[in-house]
């Protein structure tokens, strides 16, 4: 019990680095199904990636009832009475685009397609917001089911290598107990891990299709070696990663993201192109660049580091909420 009480964040974020390959796969695999939902909800990960944020903004509103009274319910089962009552600040466009990371003329488009679609809502005084409809209802928690069950599995990786005695059960039921409180921070870490990579790729699909490589090759990595952050810091031993690099073909990208076959071809010769990709001449499958010679731009230790710092900043909140 005082280690549970005692858990810091620098020590969630060694566990991190320490056991890259053990956890990485159960991150991208939340990632996967999270980003593969949102893309064929909303069509593009753009527009999906704006309503991620009027989103989060939702459940901060509800957050602060918090504020005035300690017992107010933030589970799931009172979300929807909970976000019908709840008036969500006023956006402009411009906030939006820093938020997201998307360029302003692009944020006004997706803006405008996403009322048309009614994924976003404009109230009085042009006020813009997000409020699921009513007759979404049992797909919305069936969606937030699976995707707490995920963010779980994560959570639970994690705590089984702090040893802490945490089950997937109690992780689940406290989340959905305190389900605005938690959805906020995740929400939260979407918007800023989205955002770096959209810096860096400029292009959200090629985000998603690589997330689906990375599943591949980090599972077969994990078989043979344990500390992959120190291979690439250090750049020993590069080469014989190759032995254990996993591949995938465009065609299973596809069923798995919902992103047309087409342009995951496209997308993934682009990645070649970048070096990040290599394509076998025969098999038309692809795999991640692990040599020596040609570094890869998606491997950099500073990289790498930056979105350890995310993430252990994110799993701190989440596990000293579930030890409270």
């Amino acid at each position: 019990m005082d280690r549970i009480k005692n858990i810091e964040n620098k020590l969630i974020q060694k566990n991190f680095t320490e056991n890259f390959l053990k956890l990485m796969p159960t991150f991208y695999e939340m990632e996967s199904s999270f980003l593969s939902g949102v893309y064929k909800r909303y069509g593009d990960l753009e527009g999906g990636n704006i309503v991620i944020y009027f989103a989060r903004d939702c459940h901060l509103e509800i957050l602060r009832k918090r504020e005035k009274d300690l017992n107010f319910n933030l589970s799931l089962d009172n979300f929807w009475a909970n976000h019908k009552n709840v008036l969500q600040s006023k956006k402009k466009i411009i906030l939006v685009s820093q938020q997201t990371g998307l360029p302003k003329e692009t944020t006004r488009r997706k803006i405008i397609s996403l009322i048309k679609k009614r994924h976003i809502k404009k109230g009085d005084k042009n006020r813009l917001f997000w409020e699921p409809d009513n007759e979404q209802k049992e797909s919305y928690v069936k969606i937030i089911d699976e995707e707490i069950n995920s963010l779980s599995k994560f959570i639970f990786e994690q705590t089984k290598l702090l040893s802490l005695s945490l089950p997937i059960s109690k992780i689940e039921r406290e989340i959905k107990n305190n389900y605005s409180f938690y959805w906020y921070h995740f929400l939260n870490v979407q918007l800023e891990y989205i955002k770096f990579w959209h810096d860096k790729l400029k292009d959200l699909e090629m985000l998603l299709i690589g997330v689906q490589v990375l599943i591949l090759t980090l599972n077969s990595l994990k078989r043979k070696h344990n500390n992959f952050t120190s291979i690439l810091e250090n750049r020993k031993n590069f080469s014989e990663l190759s032995d254990f690099n996993g591949d995938i073909s465009a065609t299973s990208i596809s069923d798995i993201t919902g992103i047309p076959r087409a342009t995951c071809i496209r997308k993934l010769e682009k990645f070649v192109k970048m070096k990040v990709l290599q394509k076998n001449s025969k098999s038309k499958r692809y795999s991640l660049v692990l040599d020596q010679t040609t570094f890869n731009p998606m491997l950099q230790p500073e990289w790498m580091k930056h979105k350890i710092s995310i993430l252990s900043d994110f799993s701190f909140i989440i596990i000293k909420g579930l030890t409270k």
